[in-house]
C-alpha cells in the first residue's frame, strides 16, 4: 500500500488537490447563492383590517436590508376587460384620516418595517381620477366600476439601487362589495426585463408630473 502511494505520489498529489479545489469551488457557488438569497428583497402586500372597502393596503418588507419607495401604482381592470393604469402619489396622503405624509412615496423602509398604505377605497378612487375613469370630485363605484385590480409599488434596494417592484392582484365582489387578495400572493418583480419596464414607468411619470407642473404655472 505504502510502496503504491510512493510510486505514485505526484499523481495523487495532483489528483487530491483537484478534487479539493472542486469541493472549495462548488462550496464557494453555495456560500456566494445563500448570500445573494439573504440579500434579496422580500416585500409584500397584504390587507388588514378585513375585506370591505375601507381595508387598509399595506407594504412589508421582510428583507435583511433597507428599501427605498420610489412610487406605488394600481393597474385597474374594469368590467370590459379593460386595464387602466394610475399612480398614487405623496402629496395626496393628507386627505384620509391616519395616514401621514410620509405613508406613499418616496423614503426608506427599514427591515421587518411595514407601511400603511391608506384605504384601498381610497387608494382606487385616486387612481382612477389619475386615469381618467371619473373625474376630480366623482366618487368610485367600485362595486360597477372594477373587477379587480393589482397594487404594485416599486423600490430600489442595495447598494447598487437595483429596481425592484412588489405586485399583489385584488378581486372585487359586487356583493358587499367586497376585496379579496389573490392567493398566490405577492410577485417579486426582480428581472432585468422588470427592472427595465418599472424604471420606464418611473421616467414616465416624472415627465407627466414635470407637464403637469409646467401647465399648473403656465
Amino acid at each position: 500500500m505504502w510502496s503504491f502511494i510512493s510510486a505514485h505520489a505526484p499523481a495523487l498529489t495532483v489528483i487530491v488537490t483537484a478534487v479539493t479545489l472542486i469541493v472549495w469551488t462548488v462550496y464557494g457557488q453555495i456560500m456566494s447563492a445563500n448570500q445573494r438569497r439573504q440579500q434579496k428583497p422580500q416585500l409584500f402586500i397584504k390587507q388588514a383590517k378585513g375585506h370591505g372597502p375601507d381595508s387598509i393596503c399595506l407594504l412589508s418588507n421582510m428583507g435583511k436590508e433597507s428599501v427605498y419607495l420610489r412610487a406605488v401604482f394600481i393597474d385597474l381592470h374594469d368590467a370590459e376587460g379593460e386595464c387602466h393604469t394610475g399612480s398614487v402619489e405623496k402629496q395626496w396622503q393628507a386627505q384620509p384620516s391616519g395616514a401621514g405624509a410620509e405613508a406613499i412615496g418616496q423614503g426608506p423602509i427599514a427591515p421587518s418595517q411595514q407601511l400603511d398604505l391608506g384605504p384601498f377605497e381610497w387608494l382606487l378612487a385616486e387612481a382612477a381620477r389619475k386615469a381618467g375613469m371619473i373625474e376630480a370630485e366623482e366618487d368610485l363605484d367600485l362595486a360597477h366600476a372594477i373587477d379587480a385590480f393589482t397594487v404594485t409599488a416599486i423600490v430600489t434596494a442595495g447598494p447598487y439601487e437595483q429596481i425592484v417592484g412588489a405586485e399583489h392582484r385584488f378581486s372585487v365582489d359586487a356583493t358587499g362589495p367586497s376585496i379579496r387578495a389573490d392567493t398566490h400572493g405577492t410577485r417579486l418583480r426582480a428581472s432585468r426585463r422588470d427592472a427595465r419596464a418599472l424604471e420606464h414607468y418611473l421616467r414616465a411619470m416624472t415627465e407627466a408630473d414635470r407637464r403637469t407642473q409646467t401647465t399648473g404655472h403656465s
